[in-house]
Parts: C-alpha cells; sequence; structure tokens
C-alpha cells in the first residue's frame, strides 16, 4: 500500500508541475516569428494610435548590422488582435544622412517598400516584414491599423535612425 500511495503523490506531483508550465504566459514572439533579423532599435516598438489615444498596434524596427538592412512590421494587440482589418506597414530609405529640420517632409525617398502593397488585403495578426537598405541612409516609418468600424490608427516617425 506504500508504494501505491508514494506513486499517486510522485505522479500528482508530477500533474501540478505540468499543469503550472502550461499556465505559464507565452513568450513574446521574436523578430524571428515576424521574419525580421536584428536587433530591435531603441525606441521600438512605436504605438500606432489613434486621434483619442486609443492603441490599435505598435510598429516594430529592426537593424541587422551585418547586413545593412532595417526591417519593420505592425503588430495588432487587444481586441484587434486575431481579426482581419487593413493593417499596413512602410518603410521609408531616405536620400539623406542625417536629419535635416526633423520633419517628415525632408526626406528625398530612394526607397518606399509597403505591406500590404494592395490596399484591399486585410490582416489577422500583423502586416510585414519590410525591409530597407538603411547603411549610410536615414529612415521613416509608417504603421496603420484600422478597427472592424473603419475608423484608424497611425504612426509616422520623422526622418531618424541615421
Amino acid at each position: 500500500m506504500y508504494g501505491t500511495a508514494r506513486r499517486l503523490a510522485v505522479g500528482a506531483a508530477m500533474l501540478l508541475s505540468a499543469t503550472s508550465v502550461l499556465v505559464l504566459p507565452a513568450a513574446p514572439a521574436s523578430a524571428a516569428g515576424w521574419g525580421c533579423s536584428g536587433s530591435e532599435v531603441s525606441g521600438s516598438p512605436y504605438a500606432v494610435t489613434t486621434g483619442g489615444g486609443a492603441v490599435y498596434s505598435y510598429v516594430h524596427l529592426y537593424w541587422d548590422s551585418s547586413t545593412g538592412e532595417n526591417c519593420a512590421v505592425n503588430v495588432k494587440v487587444g481586441r484587434l488582435s486575431g481579426t482581419p482589418t487593413l493593417t499596413e506597414v512602410a518603410l521609408t530609405a531616405c536620400r539623406e544622412d542625417s536629419p535635416v529640420g526633423g520633419g517628415p517632409t525632408q526626406c528625398t525617398a530612394i526607397e518606399y517598400p509597403m505591406d500590404p502593397s494592395r490596399s484591399d488585403i486585410y490582416y489577422s495578426s500583423y502586416a510585414g516584414p519590410v525591409t530597407v537598405n538603411g547603411a549610410g541612409h536615414c529612415i521613416m516609418v509608417t504603421g496603420i491599423t484600422y478597427d472592424t468600424n473603419g475608423n484608424s490608427a497611425e504612426y509616422r516617425s520623422r526622418m531618424f535612425h541615421c
């Protein structure tokens, strides 16, 4: 009888341990999970907000020093995560190598990749990745997310990360 009780106690402890592991929160998504390489830049992620301050998503920006590539994704959060709505991310590689006046209109675009490339594509989780070569150039990043009622939230950076 003692052996049976001990086996039950060990089994219960193992089940409790397994249950504890199952209820731990998931680890945050990695850059590789979104198709970007490199390290997330300082200040990222950037909140994609409505005029009233509601956050619909976050733009994550990565820099890979080995390739000179910037990579961005726009990841939906809260009630919009998992719901198909128009979600966009874009990167602009600027000809300039330092911010001139700090305004977005100062950027002379060399390259402007965007996802989706067509405005009628809806995403459930995130838009991107998009990449530009940023070695020796400033960049700008844009994220736009709509809710199910057609309300939009956006983030538009100034020229930076030169």
